[in-house]
């Protein structure tokens, strides 16, 4: 189900979102819950190609809205944690290096290639990880995910103590306390 997933993904454009001008604004009975589901008027969108779709459509502006943009019309839209949810991890070879790849709910995938890329925050003592998804817009890594990282991690003996970090590509992240 997961490759099904990505292969449709795969077959939506990059949409260039800010070249468009859309002459309306306005909000949109649309949500997307902290575990990832979207619902519009109160009801889940079961039809992936059009999650996928509002996905690719999804903008995060300055102030910290999340809008739908398309050529001629803008809609605000509610968005409980964070956009997305990584629910897949795989340590691939791309380009004669090892990277972690991520896999969203909406099927794209993302190479753990940057240095601030993922982040790791503490809430009340719970882990709260995040991945960039793409410009300005992030994923919150589930906790079946987190668990297989924190498994790949080494531990780095430093003057305030042992942490976990996890190594991709040329990389290093900062996951926690040991």
């Amino acid at each position: 189900m997961l490759e099904q997933l990505v292969a449709q993904a795969q077959k939506l454009p990059n949409y260039d979102l800010d070249s468009w001008q859309p002459q309306f604004n306005g909000d949109i009975d649309l949500i997307i819950t902290a575990d990832g589901t979207w619902f519009h008027e109160g009801s889940a969108i079961v039809k992936t190609k059009i999650m996928q779709l509002f996905a690719r459509l999804l903008q995060r502006q300055v102030n910290g809205d999340y809008w739908i943009i398309t050529p001629t019309e803008a809609f605000r839209i509610t968005v409980e944690d964070l956009p997305f949810v990584i629910v897949a991890a795989d340590y691939v070879h791309q380009e004669g290096v090892d990277l972690w790849q991520f896999t969203t709910n909406t099927g794209d995938q993302i190479y753990l290639s940057q240095l601030d890329q993922l982040v790791v925050t503490y809430n009340s003592e719970q882990p709260q990880p995040r991945v960039c998804v793409r410009d300005g817009l992030w994923g919150r890594i589930n906790r079946a995910v987190f668990y297989q990282l924190a498994l790949a991690c080494e531990v780095v003996e430093t003057t305030h103590g042992n942490h976990a970090e996890l190594t991709s590509g040329p990389h290093r992240y900062y996951i926690g306390p040991a």
